[in-house]
């Protein structure tokens, strides 16, 4: 698997061949197979409760706040290679999916840990960020909420808080459907959007 986003950041994707590929395609097959809404030249894709419109073939970008270049970079994959399929029900972990177990290093220290250590003590700033996003509590560990982040697609943020004898714990998993929606690296990136999405409305708080 050729890498995605670079060795080190997703800025470092090569976007403009990504944009090329864009521009190329026919839009109404993206959306036959993403499920979206494409109306007037611009798809209609909703990321974590934000409704964004993306013009066809320039890629313009509107909606509620200004997308981040990952962000930007997730829809093109998934407009690009991704398709929608209706979950099961059932939750995985990042291992359990397809190429998992490449990223997983990866995905443990970028997301789970960083995840556990941002609200291992801090409950109630998780409960008022997440109030924030279209997440709901599950009865999950300590402390757990399930987050949309696109139609169809969503994400279990499982956590165990810590104590003077134990360190917190995390857990992260998504609906199985995300197996066709996205590559494993790209899940990856998506735990460092949604992380990254829940630090900045924690410093508005």
């Amino acid at each position: 698997m050729e890498p995605i986003y670079g060795k080190n950041n997703k800025e470092e994707l090569p976007l403009e061949y990504y944009l090329a590929r864009y521009r190329a395609e026919d839009p109404n097959k993206m959306a036959e197979r993403c499920r979206l809404s494409y109306v007037d030249s611009r798809f209609t894709i909703t990321l974590m409760g934000d409704v964004f419109t993306i013009s066809h073939p320039d890629f313009v970008i509107d909606g509620p706040r200004t997308p981040s270049n990952p962000e930007r970079i997730l829809f093109l994959r998934y407009l690009l290679d991704g398709r929608y399929a209706a979950p099961s029900g059932q939750y995985l972990t990042y291992r359990e999916f397809p190429w998992g177990e490449v990223y997983l290093q990866q995905f443990t220290g970028r997301c789970i840990k960083r995840f556990a250590f941002s609200y291992g003590s801090k409950p109630e700033l998780l409960k008022q960020v997440m109030a924030h996003l279209p997440a709901v509590p599950v009865q999950r560990g300590d402390v757990g909420y399930e987050l949309t982040l696109m139609d169809g697609l969503t994400m279990q943020f499982i956590l165990w808080l810590g104590d003077e004898e134990f360190p917190p714990n995390a857990q992260i998993l998504f609906s199985d459907n995300f197996r066709y929606a996205f590559t494993a690296e790209d899940m990856a990136n998506i735990g460092d959007i949604t992380i990254g999405r829940m630090k900045a409305i924690a410093s508005t708080l």
